[in-house]
């Protein structure tokens, strides 16, 4: 759960995501809200650099803290911030990618994501920074918000034939949230979209999606006020999501499998007793004892749990297999 000090500021950060909507609503004219302007192609290409830069930067860091090199901070932090939109084409079948063809994003991601891990080190010894500062979390959020407005809007623009809302609500889902899972699978964690062990993240991005989706439908000209409107509600739902803990039910595997029935703890045991072999196998040849390899006494008797209905019983007086 969050600290609760920063739920109404967090909450009033939400809210506040709503002024620039409400502005361009009020201030521009019926004619540049009628079409394509100047102002709809920044707030597109504007929107794409925040997103680019806020995932490279978190993707780095993540990296960085697993113990990565230089290259693998680059190149995790690129695959988060590119990931997304490049899967995203692909399942548009929109080739070549489009940071292959416009090289300023895919620039902007390496320059941020080695700014990371040149710089971070030096700001968190002398400023106190960690992984866990509530202005990353902001960082994250306005990259989550801004890609999946931005991909619904991708998704809206495929012409022939058009995808329904709800494949573009799904664009936006994917572009701002498959770099990270791709970030997550090659860090070794589990992907936080698909686990319930955090707050909600996929889902605001996809609710997003949708309500771009849902304006630029009725309105085809509003192109700015529609990405707005999705940052601003994949904002604010997560900032009810981690204010209040909100997670999607998981499955209730602790009451409907045994612990032994699920390959990885299974796989886990086994490792854990050729571990206690091997170090047994040390022990009965030091003379003395040296019980400070195994941690204290030497066990007699492990009992592994039952895999494919047999039981493995590893005692002292067996060999390795």
């Amino acid at each position: 759960m969050p600290h609760h000090h920063l739920r109404p500021l967090r909450h009033a950060i939400g809210c506040a995501f709503l002024v620039p909507l409400v502005g361009t609503l009020i201030f521009r004219s019926p004619e540049e809200k009628a079409t394509w302007t100047k102002a709809d192609a920044r707030t597109v290409a504007v929107a794409n650099y925040i997103g680019d830069a806020s995932f490279a930067l978190t993707g780095s860091l993540a990296a960085g803290v697993e113990g990565m090199d230089l290259l693998g901070c680059v190149v995790v932090g690129f695959i988060t911030a590119l990931g997304g939109g490049s899967f995203r084409d692909l399942v548009l079948g929109k080739t070549p990618l489009f940071w292959m063809v416009h090289w300023d994003e895919a620039l902007l991601c390496v320059l941020v994501g080695a700014a990371t891990f040149f710089l971070w080190p030096i700001a968190s010894r002398r400023l106190g920074l960690t992984s866990a500062d509530e202005w990353l979390f902001w960082t994250d959020t306005l990259g989550l918000a801004v890609f999946a407005a931005n991909g619904a809007y991708a998704g809206s623009t495929v012409a022939s034939p058009p995808l329904h809302a709800a494949a573009c609500g799904c664009c936006g889902m994917f572009t701002a949230t498959f770099g990270g899972l791709t970030r997550d699978v090659l860090l070794g964690r589990p992907p936080r979209i698909l686990y319930s062990h955090m707050e909600l993240y996929a889902l605001p991005a996809l609710l997003g999606g949708l309500a771009t989706t849902a304006m630029i439908r009725t309105s085809p000209g509003l192109v700015m006020e529609s990405v707005l409107l999705g940052i601003w509600v994949t904002v604010l739902g997560r900032v009810l999501a981690i204010n209040h803990g909100l997670r999607l039910p998981s499955f209730p595997e602790a009451a409907t499998f045994s612990e032994a029935a699920r390959p990885r703890d299974a796989a886990a045991a086994i490792a854990r007793m050729e571990e206690l072999r091997w170090k047994r196998s040390v022990a009965a040849r030091a003379l003395p004892l040296d019980e400070s390899l195994l941690g204290g006494a030497v066990p007699q008797s492990v009992t592994m749990p039952s895999l494919g209905g047999t039981c493995l019983h590893c005692t002292t007086s067996e060999s390795v297999q």
